[in-house]
């Protein structure tokens, strides 16, 4: 059987705290919800919804947080799950929202990545052999990182990096030229670059340091995107509407992308599609937007599968 999209990744519930009024016209009230996260359950639950056949790779842990993520992307069809339970293989993730839905902090808790490597191995091995691309968030273990580059090179299957845990182990910008794609926003592409700049001149110089395509997103100033085939960055404008909560929308845009990319969209398609799946969750009090799926633009099928031009960067 093949596959869409391979995703490697992280599991995490969510609880959302919502100021939902004051008491006594001074105190806050707090509403909380509790939701299912991390940056790989997105992008599966989301390709998956977007018609992609979708496959997923990550920790778990035990008990009913890791059940009713397990459970989900079962439910979507998301299949296999590669998964290693340990202790604290399921994460967990704080956010505090403001009443326009967007955040004011978070803290997270997330397991240690080195529990990952064991995912290395024939069973994952024969996945990205199936699969037409390979997303894998960056913050997951170096060595399964770069096992995973091997094998998905030995097929010509694309690997999309999608950094996170910056704050953790910092921006590792030396595992860029392990990725065919690289999605990242502004402040990411930051600390990785060493320099502040516009999104598309980000985009110009993350694209001579491995990635045959990169797309830098800003919120609601647009993204940009640059490739070998077109390497002067073209921005496209955010769409407007309201906000009900912007958690995942940089996961949507993401998956959108990754989706028409693998369906034979040019990169410049794909981000449009990419920031129409952002607005419809920015109007979402969900990480992931249900109406994604009823989108026809979204749901769209293109012929062919997308080439990386180019060689990849040694």
């Amino acid at each position: 059987m093949g596959y869409d999209v391979l995703v490697l990744g992280s599991l995490v519930m969510d609880r959302k705290y919502f100021a939902v009024g004051s008491l006594g016209g001074a105190a806050p009230v707090w509403g909380v919800q509790r939701h299912h996260g991390g940056v790989g359950r997105n992008i599966a639950v989301n390709t998956a919804r977007l018609g992609a056949r979708t496959a997923f790779a990550g920790l778990s842990g035990y008990g009913r947080d890791a059940a009713d993520l397990e459970a989900e992307l079962t439910g979507l069809g998301v299949r296999p799950l590669h998964l290693l339970r340990t202790e604290d293989g399921t994460g967990h993730w704080d956010v505090l929202l403001d009443e326009g839905g967007r955040q004011i902090t978070s803290r997270i808790a997330l397991p240690d990545p080195a529990a990952g490597r064991d995912l290395a191995g024939p069973a994952l091995a024969g996945t990205v052999a199936a699969a037409k691309a390979v997303a894998a968030e960056g913050g997951l273990d170096e060595e399964l990182l770069t096992w995973l580059s091997r094998e998905a090179g030995k097929h010509g299957t694309p690997v999309v990096g999608l950094p996170t845990r910056q704050r953790d182990f910092g921006p590792r910008a030396h595992l860029l030229p392990l990725y065919d794609v690289l999605l990242l926003n502004a402040r990411e592409a930051q600390a990785l670059t060493g320099q502040p700049g516009t999104p598309a001149e980000q985009a110009r110089r993350l694209l001579g340091r491995g990635p045959r395509v990169v797309v830098v997103t800003a919120g609601a100033d647009g993204a940009a995107v640059a490739s070998a085939e077109q390497p002067e960055p073209l921005t496209l404008p955010a769409e407007a509407g309201p906000c009900a909560d912007d958690t995942g929308a940089g996961d949507a845009l993401a998956s959108a992308f990754l989706v028409h990319l693998v369906r034979g969209a040019s990169p410049k398609a794909a981000l449009a599609l990419g920031l129409r799946a952002a607005r419809l969750t920015i109007a979402c009090r969900q990480n992931t937007c249900r109406t994604l799926a009823t989108d026809p633009a979204l749901t769209a099928r293109r012929t062919g599968r997308w080439t990386p031009p180019g060689e990849r960067a040694s």
